[in-house]
């Protein structure tokens, strides 16, 4: 009976904390109910929406009057800022906004090290007949390459935190070095939150 009635009273322990928990969706282009300072997910998907349209609007990723596709790599985006973020969200949620801007007009290429490994692998698989297809293409090359930096400036008084974020793409013709396009982003937050961005 004993046994029962704790293990009853357990059971409505656990029932009144999960009770009380919190999930919710949010919109995700809503600002956050978790403030602070730093880059928020509105943030981050408006960014990459105007670079984007910039960028397409700009012209200089256009086809060449042959009909030529503009080819272009993601290199990176150097942080900083004081704001602790995963840059790579940041960088893919870019490209995903400029494939789709450009609906199969220019040629995204992907130069990461993992691409690049698993590119090496397949032409060794092909050129030892362990799998079937053309071995003579050859690696795209890029004319273009887009870059990214994150810096930040931030100041305190006593709980009171402001900080002001800038973010820089710019645009890099690889034949000439020349600077063909950059746009930024910039926000400024003040709170007296502590909070872990991540």
């Amino acid at each position: 009976m004993l046994i029962r009635s704790v293990t009853v009273g357990l059971l409505g322990l656990l029932l009144t904390a999960c009770g009380s928990t919190r999930d919710t969706r949010v919109n995700p282009d809503a600002a956050d109910s978790v403030t602070g300072t730093g880059l928020q997910s509105m943030d981050i998907r408006t960014m990459a929406n105007r670079m984007a349209a910039d960028i397409k609007e700009w012209g200089v990723l256009a086809p060449t009057s042959d009909g030529k596709l503009a080819s272009f790599f993601i290199y990176e985006m150097v942080n900083e800022s004081s704001d602790t973020i995963n840059k790579m969200l940041v960088l893919t949620k870019l490209r995903t906004e400029l494939f789709k801007a450009f609906r199969g007009r220019i040629d995204i290429l992907d130069r990461s090290p993992s691409a690049t490994d698993l590119s090496n692998a397949e032409q060794r698989m092909k050129q030892r007949g362990e799998v079937t297809g053309a071995n003579n293409k050859k690696v795209f090359g890029s004319d273009f390459v887009l870059k990214g930096r994150m810096m930040s400036r931030d100041r305190q008084a006593g709980k009171l935190k402001s900080s002001y974020i800038l973010v820089t793409f710019e645009l890099t013709d690889l034949a000439t070095q020349k600077l063909v396009w950059t746009n930024d982003y910039e926000m400024k937050t003040e709170s007296e939150r502590s909070v872990i961005n991540r």
